[in-house]
């Protein structure tokens, strides 16, 4: 029976991860440090394995008796400076695969994100061959994540075994912090958005995620990168899907000109808020994913956005997040 290594399997997506090898029957070791919530893993049958990303003797201790390494920690939030993502991103994804290919790891997939994918100049569909384009946004998040993959594939090269996942935003149940991703849809639900906007964002279910990451680990080819994409929607239908699901209010849509107006004014803000410009800045860009490749490749199906939505926002209720009005 396989054993598998889950980095940062106390997370969201990570606990995903943990719960469908579980069920796939596989033994896992979680990888976590000594201060993680482990809400997430309550009632599940794993080995823990404590430690830091930046430290290699723990990674190191933390693969013994694995064959199969799931390397999901990492940092995501909207807040700090580069030191922090360069360090725990790219750093701690080069201590990974360091200690994978020690080891001798027989396979290891690596969450990436469509932030390292990029998006078309113009319209287009974007799938994995997408030249990155997302520099100029300099935002600290972005730019690690896309340094980790190359990390990541560069231990590819040398002989380590390694795929890629390239989620989307996740959502669905089990976003404890929330994730900035989580924040957005709690926002939605409790109406704190004076005004929806149409700002395209590529969302994944949690666990649709989490079983793409499995299908890739036993189906997927060396060096190649997946998108795990549900679908492409705006935050104005976000609202509106809650709206109907849960009962979320009302909000008026921003007028196409006024968004292109607040988000060519963030040009003018200063250096300390690249982070928040960046986000701002992605209407700019037009995304349509294509999970061809996924789809036929590992077998991939995506849940709808709206049963996706539906269960976060009631698990967001039940954990004391916000409340429904249905």
């Amino acid at each position: 029976m396989a054993k598998a290594l889950v980095t940062g399997g106390t997370g969201f997506l990570g606990a995903a991860i943990v719960r469908e090898l579980l069920a796939d029957g596989e033994q896992v070791k979680v990888f976590r440090r000594e201060r993680s919530p482990l809400k997430n893993l309550e009632g599940l049958e794993v080995e823990h394995a404590v430690g830091d990303l930046r430290e290699p003797d723990s990674l190191k201790a933390a693969m013994e008796g694995c064959d199969r390494v799931y390397h999901c920690a990492a940092l995501y939030k909207l807040s700090g400076g580069y030191e922090d993502y360069l360090q725990s991103n790219v750093v701690g994804t080069r201590n990974v695969m360091q200690a994978a290919m020690d080891a001798g790891i027989e396979r290891v997939v690596h969450t990436s994100s469509i932030a390292a994918i990029g998006a078309p100049r113009g319209q287009g569909k974007v799938d994995e061959n997408q030249v990155w384009t997302f520099g100029p946004l300099n935002n600290p998040y972005i730019t690690s994540k896309f340094i980790a993959e190359h990390e990541a594939l560069r231990f590819g090269a040398r002989g380590l075994p390694v795929v890629i996942v390239n989620p989307g935003a996740p959502i669905g149940r089990g976003d404890l912090r929330p994730t900035p991703t989580g924040d957005m849809v709690v926002n939605l639900i409790k109406g704190l958005y004076p005004m929806w906007v149409k700002v395209e964002i590529g969302v994944v279910d949690v666990d649709d995620s989490a079983r793409q990451h499995r299908l890739a680990m036993e189906k997927g080819k060396p060096g190649e990168r997946y998108l795990s994409v549900g679908e492409t929607v705006t935050l104005a239908e976000m609202g509106k899907l809650l709206r109907e699901a849960v009962g979320s209010p009302w909000r008026p849509t921003l007028p196409g000109w006024m968004l292109k107006l607040a988000i060519y004014s963030t040009y003018l803000l200063p250096q300390w808020a690249n982070m928040l410009a960046a986000v701002a800045r992605y209407p700019l860009h037009s995304f349509d994913y294509d999970t061809t490749k996924a789809k036929e490749d590992l077998g991939m199906e995506f849940r709808p956005v709206r049963e996706s939505l539906e269960t976060a926002a009631r698990w967001f209720a039940d954990n004391g997040h916000c409340k429904l009005r249905k």
